[in-house]
């Protein structure tokens, strides 16, 4: 008669829980190893599939480059290029920023004479342009004899309008800068606090430093712009005449009204002192 056996006297008798785990052998790990660098190139292969199918961010990198080398590779004439970077900037440009964008080449000089010989070509070709330069900066602008038709486009601005004591002090001051308010008053002949606080206002004057007299009186000149306003690009080199002076200051405006010949409009408001001024006393 057989007895039942007790499982658990099989289970620790048997040959697979007694004997060792078997090793590794040199074969079974070279195996494995070129199954992992086959799995690995498998993965890879995948991934350059997809890598082909849709551009990477550097390819789209690289083709915006090429892009942008094509476009730069049109290089436009210089005197088209200063028209149209003037054209298109709502302010004066420096000499600094355009050789920033036209090249190292186009220092200040170099680029007053492609200023001159542009606005030789914009005259013979009667355009209604010109460029200009104020104290080493560079603006577009309609010729005179369109102001008073360009003018019309602003119907809601006020002109900058001087009264006749206030072009006066600034005739006095662009001529005589600098120059110190008592100076001022005994060229005019009258207190002049009314006009200088205008002036000053206005951004047309300004402080320039003291004196080296007891009591160090400020002195006042014509600012950028005073410069602007009336196209001057050195003070006092450029300064109209004294007799294109005289007529602007007459005309009581500090942007003169001009007609259809080039002449100046001579205006007939009344002034308070209601003199005409002279600058002989000036010469």
């Amino acid at each position: 008669m057989n007895l039942p056996q007790d499982p658990s006297q099989n289970e620790s008798e048997s040959p697979e829980n007694t004997s060792p785990a078997p090793e590794a052998t040199p074969e079974a790990v070279g195996q494995d190893a070129v199954a992992a660098q086959a799995t690995a190139a498998a993965n890879a292969g995948a991934e350059t599939a997809v890598a082909t199918d849709t551009p990477s961010e550097s390819t789209e990198m690289v083709e915006a480059v090429e892009a942008e080398e094509a476009e730069i590779a049109w290089t436009p004439e210089p005197d088209k290029l200063l028209c149209a970077l003037l054209f298109a900037s709502q302010d004066y440009l420096s000499g600094k920023a355009l050789k920033e964008i036209m090249g190292d080449d186009w220092d200040l000089p170099s680029l007053r004479r492609l200023v001159k010989e542009t606005n030789r070509k914009l005259e013979e070709q009667s355009q209604a342009f010109e460029l200009v330069e104020v104290d080493g900066t560079f603006r577009v602008r309609t010729r005179t004899q369109y102001y008073p038709w360009v003018r019309r486009l602003f119907k809601d601005s006020n002109p900058r309008r001087l009264s006749q004591a206030s072009l006066e002090t600034l005739a006095i001051i662009a001529y005589k800068q600098p120059i110190t308010k008592a100076e001022i008053e005994s060229i005019r002949g009258v207190n002049v606090d009314g006009c200088m606080k205008s002036l000053l206002e206005k951004k047309l004057v300004d402080v320039n430093g003291r004196t080296d007299a007891m009591g160090g009186a400020f002195t006042y000149s014509t600012t950028r712009e005073f410069m602007r306003y009336f196209g001057v690009n050195r003070v006092p080199d450029d300064l109209p005449r004294l007799t294109e002076f005289e007529a602007i200051v007459n005309a009581q405006a500090l942007i003169p009204q001009i007609g259809p010949d080039g002449s100046i409009i001579e205006g007939d408001q009344q002034e308070p002192d209601g003199e005409q001024m002279s600058l002989d006393t000036l010469e």
